[in-house]
């Protein structure tokens, strides 16, 4: 057993209270004062000394960090990312990959499930995020163009055995040949399908989402832009109320002011904090070499091939989102939390697990230090960062 005592607990929308948490083994097992929680004998106490403590940051989309990326394919760089991820407060993510050829695809997914089996090193391993490859060449970022192609129900058999099952999310663009059927086979199987990359019309990003499709991948980038007449796949994921918008809170993806346009629409439960996160992300700003292509990093911006290049992901992590989040929208902790956390969860259908600090779920939580950094993390009642002191110690 282990009990958090003189913390304030973020419990859905109330402002965070002063009261203590018990953990026994992986779980919340209660949540209250100390007269209705008492500790109990043989407790491992933890004074937080007054420190918020929220539901861990859960990363639907997060392609790589401090030197490595998901789709390197090595159980190496897998575990780095997830180690890097916890240290700024996420418990639970989905390895995001670009389109890669098909052997390098079920390479990379095979690995990551291997990885996915472990106990974590730090942020666990929810389900693998395919952002590709059927995408749309006219919009696809970037993405090498002779890594996209159409799907095949194939292709994705193939990718479903591979990744033993861990397919969780797979965005793609409606309009390519083929993405009617695939649409159709990942809805059956539980996949959350995600629509991005795409110039699709107004009509076809409909009936996507009546086939099933109900995300959208990073929000107004890699699409073209939103007429008031002329509509088209921006207006209709933004203005379908069965949607969930993935959000890129860097001030540089979206303007602050359009962060707080799609939360107006899509409010808490239907907006999802992301980080878009590359390889960069964690390392000096300086040029980088990866498969042929030269990646700039220069004052928080990754562009590719040089200044003026395709944005090519972030070095945000979901702490920093967080805290952006609450500016460019004006929300409170608990709806910026939420949409952290909960919101993200329900994608990758781990809701019922983990997003919330419940009796039952997951003990995964994330400690805010007073200047509001990442103070320490706990996935499944481990902790797996610190920042400091005695809990250091508590790392393995």
């Amino acid at each position: 057993m282990l009990l958090i005592h003189n913390a304030q607990i973020l419990c859905g929308a109330a402002p965070p209270l002063p009261t203590q948490l018990l953990i026994h083994e992986t779980h919340i097992e209660a949540i209250g004062s100390p007269e209705t929680v008492p500790a109990p004998s043989g407790a491992e106490e933890i004074d937080v000394g007054g420190r918020v403590v929220l539901p861990g940051f859960v990363e639907c989309h997060v392609h790589g960090a401090v030197g490595h990326s998901f789709a390197e394919g090595t159980a190496e760089a897998v575990r780095e990312i997830c180690r890097q991820r916890a240290e700024h407060g996420t418990t639970c993510l989905a390895p995001t990959m670009w389109g890669r050829s098909e052997g390098e695809l079920l390479e990379a997914v095979h690995t990551i499930a291997e990885v996915r089996r472990e106990q974590p090193v730090g942020a666990r391993i929810a389900g693998i995020h395919l952002e590709g490859p059927y995408l749309s060449p006219q919009f696809a970022g970037a993405v090498r163009p002779e890594h996209i192609r159409e799907p095949g129900l194939e292709e994705l058999n193939k990718l479903w055995e591979a990744s033993e099952h861990s397919l969780r999310i797979v965005t793609l663009a409606p309009e390519v040949p083929g993405a009617m059927h695939a649409i159709h086979w990942l809805h059956e199987q539980g996949i959350a399908v995600a629509i991005g990359h795409s110039g699709a019309n107004f009509e076809e990003t409909r009936k996507a989402i009546a086939w099933g499709a109900r995300v959208a991948t990073h929000i107004f980038n890699s699409s073209p832009a939103m007429h008031h007449r002329h509509l088209n796949v921006t207006s209709a994921l933004l203005t379908d109320g069965r949607v969930t918008a993935e959000v890129v809170c860097d001030g540089l993806h979206l303007a602050p002011s359009m962060v707080r346009l799609v939360y107006q629409v899509k409010r808490t439960a239907n907006t999802a904090i992301i980080t878009n996160a590359s390889f960069v992300s964690g390392l000096p700003d300086g040029v980088y070499e990866r498969e042929g292509y030269l990646t700039v990093l220069s004052r928080g911006e990754v562009r590719q091939g040089g200044p003026g290049g395709t944005l090519a992901g972030t070095v945000l992590t979901m702490e920093v989102a967080l805290r952006n989040m609450m500016e460019y929208a004006d929300v409170t902790l608990s709806q910026a939390s939420a949409m952290a956390s909960a919101t993200p969860a329900k994608i990758l259908g781990e809701l019922g697990r983990t997003g919330r600090i419940s009796a039952g779920r997951d003990a995964d939580l994330v400690i805010l230090d007073h200047d509001e950094s990442v103070w320490a993390t706990l996935v499944g009642g481990r902790f797996v960062y610190a920042k400091e002191g005695e809990l250091r110690r508590k790392v393995e």
